[in-house]
Order: C-alpha cells, then structure tokens, then sequence
C-alpha cells in the first residue's frame, strides 16, 4: 500500500457506519486511496475482518482484507462516478459472523477530468477470488489423489483375484511405481527396484543404461535426477 494514500476514516458503532463528510474518492484513480476503520470493542474479538466495496452505478464489487483495520479501496470500484457501497463482516473463527447495517449514506465517487484510458493497471486480489481459487486448487488435488487412490485398489484388487500370485504382485508394483514416478517424481524405489522415468534414462544399442542427470555428491552418494 502507497505511503501518500488518500484516507478514509470510517466508524462502525453498534454495526453501523457512519463517516464525515470526505467524500474526496475521485473516479479513475488507482491505489491512491484507503480505507480506515475504528471499530467499537465487539470488533476486536473478530479474528478476521473482510470490506465488500460495491459501486451501484455499475456493479462491481470487490472484498477486501480489512483484518488490520484498514485496506486499500479497490479502483476497479472507482471507475463510474457514482455511489459506493461499504459492507464490513468481521468472523470470530467459524463460530461468530458480524455484518454492519447497509450504509444511509454511501460514498461518492466523484467524476474526474479526461483520462484517456493512459493507465492500464494490473486487478486488484479480491480476498473472495483468492479463496475460491485455493478451494478450486484443493479440489484439483483432492481429485488427483482419488483417481491414484482407485487406480491402486484396483491392482491390489487384481492381485487377491489372482491368488497372490508373484508375478502379478510384481507387475502391479511396477504398474504402481511406474505411476508414482510419472506423477511425482524422476525417480521412484519400490520394493528394492529403482524405477526411473524416460526423461531420466536412456538405453544404449547394447542395452547398456545411461542416466542422463546423475552425480556422485562429496559424500559419495549418487544423486539421480534433476533437483529444483
């Protein structure tokens, strides 16, 4: 956040905002505004605290972090002159929500000069989007690990049908390896087989094998594989 920021002080009494008369938010700026907030005591055992800013002459809307009671006001909101929304909601872990009354009087975004469109800035992180994001990364793992999941119960289900036979208790651990280094990894150890994938190993005319990334360390420990 800037240092030569506009600031908007704010008061949530009783859950309502109230605020002076500065209505001073310009239409076009970008990151040059802030929001303050003084909170009155049930506030401060509100473990995190969001601002949802809402422009009503074109509807967007952007949620912010206001857990350090302040937080830049988003200039996406400020591109339509016109009214300016302010939701607070304060959550004390998953046990307790507060949300302010909707605003009597809501901010003003004032029209500014000609501007021209000469500043393309970059979005602002809605705190909203950012979770929904991370819920979506979790999905995709979650998912990832089931189909792994079912994938070996299948072999291991393949192995019971067969009686426990060797052979196919070695196929699958292969099957499985193979899996593990694909997804996770160069190099995989399973039951005392190294396992490596395409990438890491080539084989030459004689059927000698070649590992293309490997050293021996000052321990005297061969490293196969390529390390981040």
């Amino acid at each position: 956040m800037a240092n030569n920021t506009q600031i908007h002080n704010i008061r949530i009494v009783e859950r309502l905002i109230t605020y002076p008369r500065n209505d001073r938010m310009v239409q076009h700026c970008v990151r040059g505004d802030t929001l303050r907030i003084a909170w009155d005591e049930e506030w401060n055992y509100m473990t995190s605290v969001v601002a949802i800013f809402v422009n009503a002459a074109d509807g967007v809307r952007k949620t912010m972090d206001a857990s350090s009671g302040e937080c830049e006001i988003p200039w996406e909101v400020l591109q339509t002159y016109g009214r300016v929304y302010l939701l607070v909601i304060g959550y004390q872990g998953t046990e307790q929500r507060l949300v302010t009354q909707k605003m009597d009087r809501p901010f003003t975004c004032n029209p500014s000069g000609d501007t021209y469109d000469t500043l393309v800035p970059e979005l602002t992180e809605d705190v909203l989007q950012k979770l929904m994001a991370g819920a979506d990364d979790i999905d995709k793992a979650i998912a990832n690990a089931n189909a792994l999941a079912y994938e070996a119960q299948a072999i291991i289900s393949a192995i019971h049908s067969q009686g426990f036979d060797n052979d196919a208790i070695w196929s699958a651990l292969q099957t499985i390896a193979d899996r593990l280094t694909y997804d996770d990894g160069d190099v995989w150890l399973v039951g005392h087989c190294l396992y490596a994938s395409y990438d890491v190993i080539q084989i030459d005319d004689v059927g000698e094998l070649y590992f293309k990334v490997a050293e021996i360390d000052g321990d005297g420990i061969l490293k196969i594989g390529a390390r981040s």
